[in-house]
């Protein structure tokens, strides 16, 4: 029976009623149900009520009742986060253990299919709000300090732990503030919605700006922080404008906080790349002009391997300039001079006054704009060892952006040493890791893992290169995955993962890929035709083929694959 169909026969709705949200749906991308309640002809507990009926699953329409049992060590167990995500709840009833949704989403039904421990639980359905109450009766802190000290004591816990980024993230009614950690995020604090507030506003007047309705604004401040003993740490913020249907007439605030400064400088092999990648990594030693390139989103380990490669380059004793925004991490050698540019000293400006301090080795912390790949390249092409990152999907992706940038193509090409895309994956613990047969993947996963065998077998099949996966003649040679295992392991305390690994693809420039590109070079602006030329003269290996690998070889699960292919 139809949602509408069914309100009709519990007197919840009326003919007239259905037919004009019927009409409303047909000319928007409304669900129905949504309409109804924006209409205020039924509740959202109507809602519930039906998708509990229509699923064969029990409907909670108090969670706040004598007769039900809610374990905060059951809920913690599971994590704020995945709780928050969907939204849902974990209770008891009659020795029953339920999780509660307001919905079954895609992300639920992801879960439940990969872990065991949440194939135990019976589905039940109650109101997102009332999920949301208990969910705060629960974890929101209630302890005395104040919003300013909060925000200090998450800031002095992210430089302890080393993490990256710090989350200011609101929901429906309540703020939580998250660490971005290697494995995962860590939930720090759960807050009301007037503290999420507070906390915003005391972070915007950090960075002295002010926040209007439906702006985002990027700003900056120092953190002084007390455990390291008054050391100044550099956070970039992102302010991101959100809104709500609990608050339609006005506009919130989340907040990201990267935190930089603290960072240390270690060599590939700790990094953790494998062997043949630190071979190719160590070759601009031996560069003494040209341009380097590297591409990934924020937070994939660009600055990291980058700094590697300056600890290497400055035992050459050459002068190194590096221009950054902020600078991220601090070096220590006396060759290496850095640069940190702000909102009246620009990337441009930038370049142009370390052009006329003749450094031998340059660092450009991102090409933005036009002026600044236009310098870059000059600085190339005049003696310069440079090394910058460019915000692209894939290191053959490059030309296309640079050509955006109003960029000779031909002079790029004669210039270019290296580039690389880079990511950063969790692999699974290989205690505790379980394989699963492919067929009970979810059929969303199924199909884009035949279609991603098919592709990479079309590509490799144009190469002069065998690869394994040149013998499987269909994905039925391809019958299981392994996905993460069971809470109670040791070594990766539950997790199912390991440390953080990078994973970095490398097109390689040399003379023979040039000489064969030279003679086509429109190929440049074709990646599958690159990526073949390459692969036949250089050996080179994209995301999409190394990733396939670690999930064929039971090193990541289908999760992660798709994360680092796409």
């Amino acid at each position: 029976m139809k949602i509408g169909e069914y309100l009709i026969s519990k007197g919840k709705l009326t003919e007239s009623q259905l037919k004009d949200a019927l009409f409303v749906q047909s000319i928007s991308e409304k669900r129905l149900g949504e309409i109804l309640i924006e209409n205020g002809y039924i509740s959202d507990s109507d809602v519930a009520d039906y998708l509990a009926y229509y699923s064969g699953r029990e409907f909670f329409n108090e969670l706040n009742t004598p007769y039900l049992f809610i374990d905060k060590n059951k809920n913690e167990e599971l994590g704020f986060s995945f709780l928050y995500e969907i939204p849902a709840i974990v209770v008891s009833k009659e020795n029953i253990t339920y999780i509660i949704c307001s919905e079954i989403t895609a992300s639920l039904s992801e879960k439940m299919a990969f872990d065991e421990n949440l194939k135990k639980f019976k589905i039940g359905f109650s109101t997102k709000r009332k999920i949301y109450e208990a969910l705060n009766q629960i974890f929101i802190n209630k302890t005395l300090f104040s919003e300013k000290e909060i925000l200090d004591e998450a800031i002095e816990i992210a430089l302890l732990k080393g993490s990256p980024n710090l989350r200011i993230k609101r929901s429906e009614d309540f703020y939580m503030i998250i660490m971005d950690t290697e494995l995962s995020q860590e939930n720090i604090r759960v807050l009301s919605l007037e503290s999420g507030r507070r906390i915003i506003n005391i972070i915007a007047g950090h960075c002295q700006v002010t926040l209007k309705k439906g702006q985002g604004l990027d700003a900056k401040f120092i953190f002084n922080s007390n455990f390291y003993k008054g050391v100044r740490v550099n956070i970039r913020v992102a302010f991101l404008p959100i809104s709500s249907k609990l608050d339609k007439e006005s506009t919130l605030f989340e907040a990201v906080l990267r935190i930089h400064g603290l960072n240390k400088v270690f060599d590939f092999k700790y990094i953790g790349f494998t062997n043949d990648k630190v071979e190719l990594l160590k070759k601009p030693y031996i560069h003494p002009q040209g341009l380097i390139v590297s591409t990934g989103p924020t937070g994939s380990g660009k600055t990291t391997t980058f700094y590697a490669m300056l600890k290497l380059l400055s035992q050459k004793k050459s002068t190194i300039m590096t221009i950054e925004d902020p600078v991220e991490i601090e070096l220590r050698e006396s060759n290496i001079t850095q640069m940190n540019i702000s909102e009246d000293f620009g990337y441009s400006e930038a370049v142009r006054i370390m052009l006329r301090s003749e450094p031998d080795i340059m660092m450009i912390g991102e090409i933005r704009d036009d002026i600044t790949a236009k310098y870059t390249l000059i600085a190339a092409e005049t003696g310069h060892l440079v090394l910058t990152t460019l915000h692209a999907n894939s290191s053959l992706s490059i030309f296309g952006r640079f050509q955006s940038l109003k960029t000779d193509l031909n002079q790029l090409f004669s210039v270019l040493k290296f580039v690389t895309a880079q990511r950063l994956y969790n692999p699974l613990c290989q205690e505790c890791k379980k394989i699963i047969s492919f067929s009970k993947l979810p059929s969303l996963y199924r199909y884009a893992l035949e279609e991603n065998l098919r592709f990479i077998k079309l590509t490799l099949s144009k190469t002069n290169i065998c690869r394994e996966f040149l013998d499987l003649k269909d994905i039925s040679g391809f019958d299981s995955v392994y996905v993460r295992g069971e809470k109670n392991c040791d070594k990766c305390g539950g997790t199912g993962y390991v440390k953080r690994k990078p994973i970095i693809e490398i097109a390689e420039f040399n003379d023979t890929v040039k000489e064969r590109i030279y003679a086509d070079v429109e190929s440049l602006l074709n990646p599958l035709s690159l990526e073949e030329i390459l692969i036949n003269l250089s050996n080179f290996e994209s995301l999409k083929i190394q990733s396939f690998r670690k999930l064929f070889n039971g090193e990541i699960d289908p999760i992660t694959y798709f994360n680092l292919s796409n």
